[in-house]
């Protein structure tokens, strides 16, 4: 939804954005296109390290700057706090890198130990989870991280599973799962049942709804009067906080929510990146100086 995102964002010449999943950095050249400078921030310090190589002409020329930071370190961060923004980008979840990237452990389309990290320099892995948290804790972060309907299932599985062995890598977690939930029928391609314990085990991994829960009113703090925060959500969960902090923040006379309803990919753009099928955008306005 990279048009949608540019246009929400209403990209000003000489401005500062700051966009807080770098990534590829593909928002962010379409923004230093139009005239903006970025500071790019990202939590995957292999991201930033990559990226000062493909942008080493906008650096040099310091209209983009890359820093490895996570959402809840933004405000402490000396070079981000040294701008206000015209502009806030955050494209939540997993980037394509590292769920293409076999050893990172986010997929189980290949094997590989169970690691989830977004950032490598965090302690506990997906493996450590699966192997010692207890069954109500298990139950719990596959309920309320990712709706899964079959937790109880899943989670004997798991806790018979590793009675005889831990669980370590991708494939295993995923035929434990996949032996432990009843087949369904499906009129069209149906999503492996192991889908929605990997998304929640890969987000209690990186604490990614406390980060979105600590990043939202850092980044109305550090936007200009009229700024614009512009979120990508893949997921009910993150989108769910994202609509209420909007709403809470327009009953408090704080700025405006521009997407009263969430924006949706195109039928086109599903068809051309599957992953975006599940994308919603919603942006803010942050209210004018009085």
């Amino acid at each position: 939804m990279l048009n949608e995102v540019i246009e929400l964002l209403a990209v000003k010449k000489d401005a500062w954005y700051l966009d807080g999943t770098f990534g590829f950095g593909g928002h962010s050249s379409a923004i230093l296109e139009k005239g903006g400078f970025v500071i790019g921030a990202d939590r995957d310090e292999s991201v930033i390290e990559q990226n000062k190589k493909t942008f080493e002409k906008e650096i040099s020329e310091r209209r983009l700057t890359l820093v490895n930071s996570r959402f809840s370190e933004l405000l402490s961060n000396e070079i981000v706090k040294s701008h206000k923004y015209s502009g806030i980008l955050f494209d939540l979840g997993v980037n394509s890198a590292q769920l293409d990237t076999a050893e990172r452990g986010f997929s189980f389309q290949t094997d590989a130990m169970l690691d989830m990290r977004m950032d490598t320099r965090l302690g506990v892995t997906a493996k450590d989870l699966v192997n010692g948290l207890g069954r109500k804790e298990l139950y719990d972060l596959l309920e309320n991280n990712a709706q899964e309907h079959h937790s109880r299932a899943i989670v004997g599985a798991l806790l018979r599973s590793r009675l005889m062995k831990p669980i370590e890598t991708t494939r295993e977690l995923a035929a434990i799962i996949q032996g432990a939930v009843p087949p369904r029928p499906s009129k069209g391609k149906s999503i492996h049942p192991a889908t929605k314990t990997f998304l929640a085990l890969r987000m209690a991994v990186n604490d990614e709804l406390g980060e979105i829960e600590r990043a939202l009113p850092t980044a109305l703090d550090l936007l200009s009067p009229s700024g614009r925060l512009v979120v990508l959500a893949f997921h009910e969960t993150e989108d769910r906080i994202i609509k209420h902090t909007f709403k809470t923040w327009e009953e408090e006379g704080l700025g405006v929510s521009l997407t009263k309803k969430p924006m949706m990919p195109s039928e086109e753009e599903c068809m051309n990146n599957p992953r975006s099928r599940s994308a919603k955008l919603r942006a803010f306005e942050k209210r004018k100086e009085e």
